[in-house]
């Protein structure tokens, strides 16, 4: 009797735990599986939104030479000023000729002649093959005037013939993740992001002061990804071709 009287509340202790420790599990388990959809959803959304746009500015300029998209310029600007406005997720739209020099865009006008982008990824992915929807790195913009950072999506604009006349790039504000993923991961502990196949971070919460976010090539997450074994709950992970 002594030894049931120590050992029966010890053995209904340790099943108590372990009920405790399942439901935990459980309940953490569907906490993340739940955070999962959201993510998904959320993204979907956005990165189908933006789809729209492009399409909807591939009928604005369809049929327009460069030419002729130079000399209506300003209606053009204007006319993509109100699709980004309408999208708070958007930063900019700009179209670029086969050279790499801007032709118009949602943010300044008239446009500078002066620079090129012909050495940006977005830019660059198109060039050779259809790269379809390409989803650029977080890039900074290179004047504190033209905003906050940001990543491009670009498709890539056809000649007649079939060769490649630049690209279509809209700019995404990785700040309109980051607030969404504040608002769903107050609770500490929360980490939610979304990165591309690489490992290149796009938007993230907790946020960091570093653009440049990535996993390391060495880290036993980004080695995970790339053998295709895992895409944690938490973590949403993004095609560079969209």
């Amino acid at each position: 009797m002594m030894v049931a009287s120590i050992v029966l509340p010890a053995v209904l202790f340790a099943f108590a735990a372990w009920l405790n420790y399942r439901h935990s599990q459980m309940v953490a388990d569907e906490r993340l599986e739940r955070s999962l959809d959201i993510l998904h959803e959320h993204s979907l959304k956005v990165f189908q939104t933006v789809e729209r746009a492009i399409a909807e500015v591939d009928e604005v300029l369809r049929d327009l030479s460069d030419e002729q998209i130079r000399a209506q310029e300003q209606r053009l600007n204007a006319r993509f000023r109100q699709i980004v406005a309408a999208m708070p997720q958007l930063q900019a739209i700009v179209i670029v000729d086969r050279n790499g020099r801007r032709l118009v865009s949602s943010m300044v006008y008239p446009v500078p002649q002066d620079r090129e982008l012909a050495d940006s990824s977005y830019y660059r992915a198109q060039v050779e093959r259809d790269a379809g929807t390409f989803v650029s790195e977080v890039l900074t913009p290179r004047s504190p005037s033209l905003g906050t950072y940001f990543f491009n999506l670009s498709r890539r604009r056809t000649a007649p013939d079939g060769s490649f006349n630049g690209v279509t790039a809209i700019a995404v504000l990785p700040s309109y993740f980051d607030d969404f993923y504040a608002r769903i991961g107050r609770s500490t502990g929360s980490l939610y992001a979304i990165a591309r196949e690489d490992g290149i971070f796009l938007a993230r919460y907790p946020g960091r002061d570093d653009p440049e976010r990535n996993l390391d090539a060495s880290s036993p997450l980004r080695q995970e990804i790339a053998k295709g074994l895992i895409i944690i709950l938490a973590v949403i992970i993004v095609s560079r071709r969209g």
